[in-house]
């Protein structure tokens, strides 16, 4: 499947490749199996392209997940991104073998739409977790919004309810996160654990409940669980970190908001997924 690039500053093909941080084995072999074209040319790691011009790629590519037919709640699309507000109770990627995960949806949907192409996810969510996932279409947009995720340059904002009142309604929350040695699937605050940082904001205040946003400085598993939990705020739902389940039987953490700059439309996108429906009602 031919993948068209607009070339929006004057450098050399590889330069270009360069820019969206592409690895240079990755360089190499596009130019090697001649994947690479300039306005429908064939090309050299060091020609000249100008404002204007147009770099393709032969993504020569099938689907790479088995197919699953559904229904996906689209947020925003184009020929680079396909961004998803992903339900409760499923998970992102189960192997390749299976065909339970959101990414088989996807893989469905590019059926359905004739994209031929991989499946590629940015970043994850737990299964509880509602809310935003970027998927990419191609190399170049996932090897951007890889870059941009580790160097936490992309912004995300979750939104959560969770038990009692704060007496400071914002902060922020610095403090590392390892794994738990008595559990293979909790997290804890650890001297020896990774930098973790948490920006917070109290939004509302009712029965013994705070709705709150965080904004991730960081991304360490279980980040805003932990470091809730660390406050004494832990998460509606979450049991594993102390949570009362009484509203809720799954974590109330969604995925709401990502800023980030478009890598070929040179424009900010702002992405907002609405409440779901249980955290909504308890809102209400």
């Amino acid at each position: 499947m031919l993948i068209n690039y607009p070339v929006n500053k004057a450098s050399t093909v590889r330069e270009f490749l360069e820019s969206f941080y592409l690895s240079k084995s990755k360089i190499y072999t596009l130019f090697f199996e001649n994947k690479i074209l300039v306005n429908d040319h064939k090309c050299k790691e060091r020609d000249l392209i100008k404002v204007g011009d147009i770099i393709t790629i032969d993504h020569d590519e099938e689907i790479d997940y088995k197919i699953k037919k559904g229904k996906l709640d689209i947020l925003y699309e184009d020929q680079y991104f396909l961004i998803i507000n992903k339900p409760y109770g499923i998970i992102i990627h189960n192997g390749k073998d299976n065909d339970d995960a959101l990414c088989n949806l996807v893989a469905g949907y590019y059926k359905e739409n004739g994209i031929s192409l991989n499946i590629r996810f940015a970043h994850r969510i737990d299964t509880d977790t509602t809310g935003i996932i970027v998927f990419c279409k191609d190399i170049l947009t996932l090897s951007y919004m890889n870059h941009f995720i580790e160097t936490h340059e992309i912004r995300r904002a979750y939104r959560l309810l969770v038990s009692g009142y704060f007496k400071n309604k914002k902060g922020v929350i610095d403090k590392p996160i390892g794994e738990d040695r008595h559990s293979n699937s909790r997290m804890r605050i650890s001297n020896t654990g990774k930098e973790s940082i948490t920006e917070y904001e109290v939004l509302k205040q009712f029965n013994n409940i705070s709705y709150v946003e965080c904004k991730l400085k960081t991304g360490r598993k279980h980040q805003i669980r932990v470091h809730m939990a660390y406050l004494n705020h832990p998460l509606l739902g979450d049991t594993m970190y102390g949570g009362d389940n009484k509203l809720i039987k799954r974590v109330a953490l969604h995925s709401y908001n990502i800023k980030f700059i478009h890598p070929f439309f040179n424009e900010e996108m702002d992405i907002t997924a609405k409440l779901p429906i249980d955290m909504n009602n308890i809102l209400k």
